[in-house]
């Protein structure tokens, strides 16, 4: 039999599945996929190479670089060698990623508060509080896993 702890997890992770439906569909609205949204975040903090990308992602290199040449076509990541290694293709965001990266996040953040506002403001303050922990502890993770963006390696 489950644990409370464990029920509740269960849960966070499913509602957590469920937002990210609710994200997808917004960002269609700005014509992005989630998947390319998720690109756009990653680059934000800075330029990262390519096979990094697929990593942050999960995805295989071939599937990340089809995300970024549609990103790419549409101006809003550019592709370059890595001085370090002019082997490695180093992605950046564009200024024109950074609009759409700005666009997407008023999107989802408008579906986000549809939700919050269904709750007490006192519930709505706890989930956003929550979800800006766990965004912390994600990027404590991803630093751990893979340095800051511009590092080398």
């Amino acid at each position: 039999m489950p644990s409370e702890r464990d029920r509740r997890n269960a849960d966070a992770v499913r509602a957590a599945a469920r937002l990210a439906k609710v994200a997808g569909t917004a960002l269609a609205e700005g014509d992005l996929t989630l998947a390319q949204y998720r690109v756009l975040v990653f680059l934000d903090a800075g330029a990262r190479p390519a096979t990094q990308v697929a990593q942050l992602l999960d995805v295989t290199p071939p599937t990340v670089t089809s995300l970024v040449d549609a990103l790419e076509s549409r101006g809003l990541v550019a592709r370059s060698a890595d001085p370090g290694d002019r082997r490695r293709v180093v992605c950046s965001l564009t200024p024109a990623g950074r609009r759409a990266l700005q666009r997407g996040d008023g999107l989802v953040g408008e579906r986000l508060g549809r939700l919050l506002d269904r709750l007490t403001p006192g519930e709505a303050e706890q989930v956003v509080s929550g979800l800006e922990a766990l965004n912390r502890a994600m990027e404590l993770a991803l630093a751990d896993r893979f340095g800051r963006p511009g590092d080398p390696g």
